[in-house]
């Protein structure tokens, strides 16, 4: 980009790796994204209902199935699985600290490849960790709408079976563990990162996009950084972005971890006898909404965790590595 257009005295710039105290955003990020993950949760747990179940058997859509978590399990049910979820505050600094040290090595590209690139390293680092966490997860949020299922049967005079051995964590990592071995908790780890590669790399070079040309026609704050709102909204935008671009791989990954054939060609046939053209629509609103509502969240917390985490001297933007706008 021409020098008319932008100059580093005047435009905003990023927190970057260098500019940060490290012990201070270790502490400041796991407190944050721990609050950030159980305001999420929900909504991720809806999603993954609706993209498991076949058409319309339980849920007629997002909405449909909030009301009936709510009357069949109450709020917690909105919760099963959120421990292990939970772990993944962990992964997500392994994942954010290749991200910023990725992006920080790649500082000469321009402003897409210092997004994509460390974006799609980032989440293959993060994917090895979290994967396993996912499958379990994932079986556990699934849980209440086989509980919905029974009960829906008992209206037709079937009984309603008593809670099985398996319906808990530990029964879920045995089984696991007796049908597949250890490979059972990385069922779908390659699908995975077909899904969530592209899907970091998407959201982050769409973020740092933005970025760039807010900052042509909004003034910095007061430090020479981007402004919150401003980081904010290119973060909403990102999400629903990033889910709109990747929701097909998504369903495949979901319907890959939690159980039935590994094969992506045969789970994608599958998925498409029974939804067609609406297998790129379904669960999409759902993960929009989840991953608008992440993102948003996951931006303040994140660029409030690096303002917290400065190292003394180095709020005012002297650091020479900053966003190439070419």
């Amino acid at each position: 980009m021409s020098s008319e257009t932008s100059s580093p005295s005047s435009s905003p710039r990023q927190i970057v790796w260098n500019d940060l105290d490290k012990s201070k955003y270790y502490f400041w990020g796991c407190t944050v994204f721990l609050g950030i993950r159980l305001c999420v949760y929900p909504t991720n747990l809806i999603k993954t209902r609706l993209q498991v179940q076949r058409g319309t058997s339980v849920y007629r859509g997002s909405f449909d199935a909030f009301i009936k978590v709510f009357k069949s399990e109450g709020i917690l049910g909105f919760y099963r699985g959120f421990p292990i979820f939970a772990l993944g505050v962990l992964f997500g600094q392994v994942y954010i600290t290749t991200y910023e040290y990725a992006k920080h090595r790649c500082n000469h590209l321009n402003v897409v490849m210092q997004g994509l690139l460390p974006g799609a390293v980032a989440s293959v680092a993060g994917q090895t960790l979290s994967v396993p966490a996912d499958v379990v997860t994932q079986r556990l949020q699934i849980l209440g709408m086989l509980r919905q299922k029974e009960m829906t049967s008992s209206k037709y005079g079937a009984p309603v079976a008593a809670k099985p051995a398996d319906h808990t964590l530990l029964g879920i990592c045995r089984k696991i563990m007796v049908k597949d071995g250890l490979s059972g908790f990385y069922r779908g780890y390659l699908v995975s990162l077909m899904s969530n590669v592209p899907t970091s790399g998407i959201w982050w070079a769409t973020y740092n996009c933005l970025l760039a040309h807010s900052g042509r026609y909004v003034a910095p704050d007061s430090q020479g950084h981007h402004k919150m709102p401003v980081q904010a909204v290119s973060g909403v935008m990102s999400g629903v972005i990033s889910a709109v671009a990747t929701n097909p791989l998504d369903i495949i990954r979901t319907r890959i971890q939690v159980g039935g054939s590994r094969s992506v060609v045969y789970v994608t046939r599958k998925l498409w006898s029974e939804d067609g053209i609406g297998l790129f629509v379904k669960g999409l609103s759902a993960r929009a909404l989840s991953m608008s509502t992440s993102s948003f969240l996951i931006i303040l917390g994140y660029e409030t965790v690096k303002r917290l985490s400065l190292r003394q001297g180095s709020g005012g933007g002297s650091s020479s590595e900053t966003v190439q706008y070419n």
